[in-house]
């Protein structure tokens, strides 16, 4: 009897979770939140166990991640699927079935579970409709057309494989590959509040392993860190190399005026702040709930160099002031960061692209009228998209012949790739970095 009770209780507990699933992956593909965003809420929202937090995010990033193959099997498995949460829970299933290691029955029996509290008249639809999947997959795989097999395989708009082939034609299908592995944790430790030495002391007593570090950026095994107290205290901050890098080849003086003109959420600013000394930094955002966020930062951390403005990147001339660096981290594509956010790929375009690029021109040329003589600009993105960085440099240098392109500064256990005119990929060989671009130019 105790043993049927605590069955019990654990199947409830698994069908909750999945419902929550269900619902999160909702948020995300038809509200159009951010994954990473949604999965936070739930996680400071829901008494999860670490086991149950790391299965939930497993199932929504690979769902996302092989979404368009996910989403053939069920049009050629199933008749139409009119129920929207029924739907979610076909392709968590299919997800589970194909691409993580589940016992089969297992997952379709659950899934008929989660259908009744569903609506339970699409328990025999969702049974019979994954039956007919693991049964007829190998078949499906070989009605791929061939035009669309790269597309459909790899889970990646059509539109999407068109364009890299054109940037990368020796190694796109490797690049496309990369970007559907996992993602990993990292933190920056503040050095004036913790050392190196005590950092990795620390990692060893929550248990945590570190799998790769740059400088004080350590990618971590598990997420033990959010615990501590040092991490509440602002001591450790997320933050991933490639952006950490961008950071540092900004090579701040003291007594610099520094700008970082598109700053939210903060992680940047915080960095120049932390790793320099400079007169002055400000950090502008176009958004009033973004500036929100910067002011909360600067409230938290108390620098009295810090000052938060609300301004358009393109009209950096409305704050009246000349600068000695600038760091101009543009809004882009993303693409880069397909492992953190993969539900990225699935809202852009091949327009959004052009319009990304004509954007980041205008903020160039913006803040190149407010540097200093001699001062620098430091263009960061994190897409490998060739359109918004090696082309715009290109139009850059040969608009401005003034400006010239400065070395940069990248440890050597960082796999990048060098463009023609002195700009880097951080490459995606890296298993732990995100992709990005870094190009630093001065104004003679």
């Amino acid at each position: 009897m105790v043993k049927n009770k605590i069955t019990e209780k654990k199947m409830i507990r698994s069908n909750n979770i999945k419902l929550d699933i269900i619902n999160i992956i909702d948020d995300i593909l038809h509200e159009k939140k951010y994954s990473n965003i949604q999965l936070n809420y739930y996680f400071s929202k829901k008494n999860y166990a670490q086991k149950e937090k790391t299965f939930i995010t497993n199932v929504i990033n690979t769902t996302i991640k092989n979404l368009i193959y996910i989403d053939y099997l069920i049009e050629k498995g199933t008749r139409s699927v009119k129920k929207r949460k029924i739907k979610q829970l076909l392709r968590i299933s299919v997800a589970q079935l194909f691409f993580m290691e589940s016992d089969d029955a297992g997952v379709i029996f659950e899934a008929g579970e989660v259908a009744k509290i569903i609506n339970e008249h699409q328990v025999g639809f969702v049974n019979a409709s994954l039956q007919a999947i693991l049964k007829n997959k190998k078949k499906f795989d070989s009605e791929i057309p061939m035009d669309k097999r790269e597309s459909i395989a790899l889970s990646y708009p059509q539109w999407f494989v068109n364009k890299i082939k054109i940037d990368f034609p020796d190694n796109y299908l490797e690049i496309m590959e990369s970007y559907k592995k996992r993602s990993y944790l990292s933190v920056r430790f503040d050095k004036s509040k913790i050392t190196k030495e005590k950092f990795e002391k620390l990692l060893k007593e929550i248990n945590t392993k570190f799998l790769f570090s740059i400088d004080e950026v350590y990618y971590l095994s598990n997420a033990n860190i959010f615990d501590t107290e040092i991490y509440k205290n602002g001591g450790i901050v997320i933050q991933d190399a490639s952006s950490y890098l961008a950071v540092k080849n900004l090579n701040v003086k003291d007594g610099d005026v520094v700008l970082d003109a598109c700053a939210a959420p903060g992680g940047k600013s915080l960095g120049i702040l932390q790793l320099f000394n400079p007169e002055k930094l400000i950090s502008t955002d176009i958004h009033e709930h973004k500036v929100k966020l910067l002011n909360e930062l600067k409230d938290k951390y108390g620098y009295n160099n810090f000052q938060i403005k609300l301004n358009n990147a393109t009209q950096i001339e409305n704050l009246g002031v000349k600068f000695d660096k600038i760091l101009l981290d543009m809004p882009c594509s993303g693409l880069g960061v397909l492992r953190k956010k993969p539900e990225k790929i699935y809202e852009l375009t091949s327009n959004d692209i052009k319009t990304l690029k004509k954007l980041q021109k205008k903020i160039f040329e913006s803040a190149y009228k407010c540097l200093k003589n001699g001062g620098e600009i430091v263009y960061s993105t994190c897409t490998f998209s060739k359109n918004e960085n090696t082309n715009n440099i290109q139009y850059l240098l040969e608009k401005y012949e003034d400006l010239e392109i400065l070395d940069l500064e990248i440890p050597e256990n960082v796999e990048i790739e060098k463009d023609e005119l002195g700009g880097v990929y951080i490459s995606y060989k890296n298993k732990y970095m995100d992709g990005f671009y870094i190009a630093k130019l001065r104004k003679n």
